[in-house]
């Protein structure tokens, strides 16, 4: 690897690094003025929000944005490369401007890797521990009591077993007239019925009360009646009654395994755009680190700021073309995977094109 090489991967990065924790900084700062008073209404405090909600608010926040950083990252130091002329003198040197591009795509693969990474197992924890303070503290009086409210649970929990409950309740994690059944292929072949079910979340186990408990044979069914009875499912209530953001919260093999055993159900796009955005948005890195570094080696008159401004304007517009697209798969309109790939299909073809363009000259 050449001195230039080292160059601009150590540059490249360390520009990314400080335009993502610039951006992490300020979007807090905004983030607790606007929430402020949701905290004092439900009892929170500020000191906890910043121990307990902020720092993994800003892991979301950092995947989220991780495009627009990239890219900005590419186009300031770049930018600022060409000003000095340093790209020219570079180019001039009989380095192609192909040969140029080695050092950002090492640094778009490492950033992009890491990413990758991130988004698949530490994300989702992140995400628990950002949606449950969520939940607590932040939401507002009717979106608590939707959330705290009763609900019916009908739902499989394997290919071959079902739950039905008739009022759950998330805050107490209780639930009445439970009715749980198992087939063996398209014949039944067990089936519990109990007053009450309980979640031992600490245990990870269901606690059936005051069940009967009927054993469905060839000659015979046998019955047993008694006060509880303790099982375990594969499954907690949170995906019994999935939330908006449930998908967050499950790294990349339970969310695999969350569809293809929930498949069959309506109103899934919402989990597989999480399932395809989990890959899309580090593969994005590639695409915005050739478009900025297309932009910005050719020289203009006000060059950075002119640069700059291309970037957000574009980078801003792919996040909202993603958040426009998933909201049309959440309907049922298009597939989620062209819904969270198609962003990334179109921004690679004027990459190509820019690319294509600048290469030649």
């Amino acid at each position: 690897m050449k001195i230039i090489d080292r160059y601009i991967i150590r540059n490249f990065i360390s520009t990314f690094i400080f335009i993502t924790v610039s951006i992490q900084f300020l979007s807090v700062i905004i983030d607790i003025s606007q929430r402020m008073h949701r905290l004092e209404n439900n009892q929170g405090s500020i000191k906890e929000a910043l121990i307990y909600y902020y720092p993994f608010w800003s892991i979301w926040l950092m995947n989220t944005f991780s495009p627009i950083s990239v890219f900005l990252s590419v186009i300031f130091f770049t930018s600022k490369l060409t000003h000095n002329s340093e790209i020219t003198a570079i180019l001039s040197s009989g380095i192609s401007f192909r040969r140029l591009t080695l050092p950002y795509l090492i640094s778009a693969i490492m950033i992009g890797g890491v990413a990758l990474i991130i988004n698949y197992y530490f994300l989702p924890v992140a995400n628990k521990k950002k949606n449950q303070f969520h939940y607590q503290y932040l939401l507002s009086p009717r979106y608590k009591n939707k959330y705290e409210k009763n609900q019916t649970i009908s739902t499989q929990i394997s290919k071959n077993e079902y739950i039905f409950i008739q009022n759950f309740s998330r805050k107490k994690n209780i639930g009445k007239k439970c009715v749980y059944q198992k087939f063996n292929g398209k014949k039944l072949i067990y089936i519990l019925k109990s007053k009450n079910i309980f979640w031992a979340k600490k245990h990870r186990i269901y606690i059936f009360f005051d069940y009967r408990e009927t054993i469905i044979k060839k000659n015979h069914d046998s019955l047993n009646i008694g006060n509880y009875k303790i099982k375990k499912f594969p499954i907690t209530p949170e995906q019994f009654l999935p939330e908006e953001y449930i998908a967050e919260t499950m790294n990349i093999h339970e969310l695999k395994k969350f569809i293809d055993t929930e498949g069959n159900k309506k109103n899934m796009n919402m989990h597989l755009n999480e399932y395809y955005q989990r890959t899309s948005l580090p593969f994005s890195t590639l695409i915005f680190t050739f478009l900025g570094l297309s932009i910005s080696t050719k020289r203009k008159k006000g060059e950075i700021a002119y640069n700059m401004i291309i970037g957000i304007i574009l980078a801003f517009f792919y996040i909202f073309f993603i958040e426009i697209t998933k909201t049309y798969s959440n309907k049922d309109y298009i597939p989620s995977y062209l819904a969270v790939w198609l962003p990334n299909v179109i921004y690679g073809i004027i990459t190509l094109l820019f690319y294509r363009n600048r290469s030649m000259n």
